[in-house]
């Protein structure tokens, strides 16, 4: 063979080994290519998925922020609009109260209901009933005759000008305040049962006496 020929076959080979190694390298880099440009989407998708995913909690927070500023708001002008209410109920239940002493008919079932209260809690034994210096002997004169039936002896009633309206009964130490004092001292409690029966009957807001 020739040198000629020789060299031929020898570039010949050379570049085929040339040939098969770029397309290895190119195939090594297209495969690596596509390997991190997948890397690369599910990177952008994990970021793009949580970025969403915060947008949404964000979103949900502000709607949250938002409806509890507005239920704040809500319950800052229902609480403003009780309290005005009640300013308003307060002494027009002290008032019906009062005219429910000033009537005989009414100021007997009042004076009746807080003696069987009394027969109820109070202790056998003798019995001092203050009431206002008005309730006259011809009103309580019955519940005495009453009272001195179940109790085993009479009752002291007593005039007592602290007291403006129903009764004060009290027994071996023991005391239950049927008055008009006593009977609005609990103002947290009647401003709670006021308020419930206003939620009920939102018409009468406007209130009648």
């Amino acid at each position: 063979m020739k040198l000629e020929e020789r060299e031929r076959g020898l570039l010949t080979l050379i570049q085929e080994y040339r040939d098969a190694e770029c397309r290895t390298l190119v195939e090594a880099a297209r495969a690596e290519a596509k390997t991190l440009l997948a890397d690369a989407y599910r990177r952008a998708r994990t970021q793009l998925h949580e970025r969403v995913v915060s947008e949404r909690a964000n979103a949900r927070s502000r709607l949250h922020a938002a409806r509890a500023e507005h239920d704040t708001r809500l319950r800052a002008s229902g609480d403003r609009a009780n309290a005005q209410l009640l300013e308003l109920a307060w002494p027009r239940l002290r008032e019906a109260l009062s005219r429910r002493w000033a009537y005989a008919e009414t100021r007997a079932i009042w004076a009746r209901h807080a003696i069987a209260q009394a027969r109820q809690r109070l202790p056998l034994g003798l019995w001092t009933v203050r009431h206002p210096p008005a309730w006259s002997a011809v009103e309580w004169g019955p519940f005495e005759t009453e009272l001195t039936r179940a109790l085993g002896q009479a009752p002291h009633f007593r005039a007592d000008g602290a007291v403006s309206a129903g009764l004060v009964i009290e027994a071996q130490g023991a005391v239950l305040d049927a008055s008009l004092e006593g009977l609005l001292r609990d103002r947290r409690r009647l401003e709670a049962r006021l308020l419930a029966v206003l939620a009920r009957h939102p018409t009468d807001a406007g209130v009648q006496t």
